[in-house]
Order: C-alpha cells, then structure tokens, then sequence
C-alpha cells in the first residue's frame, strides 16, 4: 500500500525556524525539508552549530527532515573554488543528516550556458558528481538530483544520462514537474521516462506561461501522476511543498494597480495575466492580500485533496 509522506520547504513562509515549525503543526505534518533556517542557508551550518542552536529545537518539536534541501551542485560547472567549498559543506550536511536520521540530500548537475556544448559538458559533470558521491559513500545519505533550469540536468534525457553513467547506488533522481515545464519539456513524457529511477517528489506546478500557480492549476499532470505513484507503485516517500510563494503574494496587487503599465514589460504582462487566473480559481478579487502562508496552505489542501481523491477513486 502506498504511504505518502507530505514535507515541505516552510522557509518559503519564513526562515525562521520556530515559524516553520508551528506551521507543520498547523498541518498535522512532522517533516521539514531545511533549506533556509534562522535566515541562513542549512549547508552554511557546520554539524556542530546545527548540534547546538538547531537540532534541540526541533527535536523538542517532534519535527524530522524529509531530506536537506542542500544548494550542492549550484555552481558554475568550471568554477573549481565553489566546488572545492562545497565539498567541505557537503561534509558538514552529511554529519547532520547522521544526526537527524535523514538520508536524502537534494543536490543538483551544476550551472552551465544554455548555448555551450553539452557533450563538452558531460565529462566534467560525471567527474564532479562522482567527487560528491566519495564523501556519501560508507553512509546510508542518498544523493537526489533535482532536475532545475539553467543546470546540465535540466531534461529527462540528461537526467537520465547522468543516472545510467553514475550508475550508483546512493545516486538518485527528484522529480520537479514544474522546473520541467519551465525547461519546455512534457511532464507526463519526463515522468514516463523518470519514474523507475524517482525516489522524492517536489510538489511545485506550472502555467503554460512557465509562472508558477497552485497545485493542479497548471501542467504538473498531478492527478494522473499520484493516481500512478498510488495505485501501480505502491509509492511510499515523500512530497514536499514548494510552491514558490512570493511572486504571487508580493507582487499582483501591484501588477493589477500597474497593469496599464504592463505592455513595456512582457514578462510582468506575462504574470499579472497568471495572476488573474489564480484570482479566478481560488475566489480572490485582484486587490485582497494573499500572504505567503495562504498560498502554502493552498499547495498543502490540495496536495491533500488530490490524494485523498485517488485513494478513494481506487479502493
């Protein structure tokens, strides 16, 4: 039977970390995927700083990681000093996963030019990976690879390349359908292709315009992926929120004030357009406040709803 497990990046709400936790209480939740906690980045902690000043609290808190939302990996692919300190952090984050009885860390295929040569790339990419997976092997820490714009592993193909080359067993995929669909690629197409070699989900969708919007307003292909993970592969792991939560709130009253405006900037045009549809769908006139915290709630109810939909559709 499948067991899906609901996490999230709460630093979305707030970095801080006490409003994290009172907000997967909130939920009923008990997984945190740390990305930025007390207003600083969790692979900026050494183990013994997060020993001190941030593992008692949560462990008071009942609260336990899902996985390290870590930046390993988002790097210029030639830039030898930032991968040189990044193995040191990556060290660090391995002693905390020990500690917090966690054993994903999210990491990504390094930052390289769109316009380059990526069969240039490739070597150098498996190199370095393969230097990260030195410092996990002999622990029970899984490497996910989050598929994310503007790095190596932005499609299904290369994602998939850098799993059959690793070749690993601490090696592993995330899946984003969102940063899919900003990349241009299909979702259901990447799942197909991706699902045997996922092991975590992130829970982030997508418009057409590549903006992102509440969980099944766009073309993450949620429904039919969870009615997959669900009823053929017995998925038990993890979701976690993400809903890029700021554009929304900070900005579409503003874009809707300004909208007269918006025709010298297409990419703000491109957003108040998506703004207004998630006016529509969630019953929000264009100048009520949405807070951060609401649209994380909305990403949580639906996650939710979704699920609950397809568990009850296949009893």
């Amino acid at each position: 039977m499948a067991n899906i497990m609901i996490s999230g990046f709460y630093d979305e709400v707030s970095s801080n970390l006490d409003e994290q936790i009172k907000l997967i209480k909130e939920y009923g939740e008990s997984y945190l995927c740390p990305r930025v906690v007390d207003g600083k980045n969790i692979a900026n902690y050494t183990e013994q700083e997060f020993r001190s000043t941030i593992k008692p609290r949560l462990d008071n808190a009942g609260i336990k990681f899902s996985s390290i939302g870590s930046p390993i990996g988002k790097v210029g692919l030639y830039d030898d000093e930032a991968y040189e300190a990044q193995l040191g952090k990556l060290k660090e984050l391995v002693k905390i996963c020990k500690d917090m009885d966690c054993k994903y860390i999210r990491m990504f295929s390094f930052r390289v030019k769109a316009s380059g040569n990526y069969d240039e790339y490739f070597p150098e990419v498996v190199k370095k990976l393969r230097g990260f997976l030195k410092i996990v092997e002999g622990t029970d820490v899984i490497l996910l690879h989050e598929n994310e714009k503007r790095i190596y592993g932005d499609t299904p193909e290369r994602c998939l390349q850098l799993y059959n080359e690793i070749n690993h067993p601490q090696f592993k995929l995330a899946f984003d359908a969102s940063n899919f669909i900003q990349c241009g690629v299909n979702v259901p197409k990447a799942y197909d292709m991706l699902k045997d070699y996922v092991v975590y989900y992130h829970i982030k969708d997508c418009s057409p315009e590549k903006v992102e919007v509440p969980v099944g307003l766009g073309l993450g292909n949620y429904k039919e992926m969870i009615k997959d993970l669900v009823v053929n592969r017995n998925y038990e792991g993890f979701m976690t929120l993400e809903p890029h939560t700021g554009k929304y709130a900070d900005h579409k009253k503003l874009f809707y004030i300004f909208g007269w405006f918006t025709w010298m900037l297409p990419y703000v045009g491109k957003w108040n357009k998506v703004f207004k549809r998630i006016n529509a769908a969630k019953g929000i006139s264009p100048l009520q406040t949405v807070t951060r915290k609401d649209i994380f709630t909305w990403q949580y109810q639906g996650l939710k709803e979704i699920i609950d939909e397809v568990e009850k559709e296949n009893k």
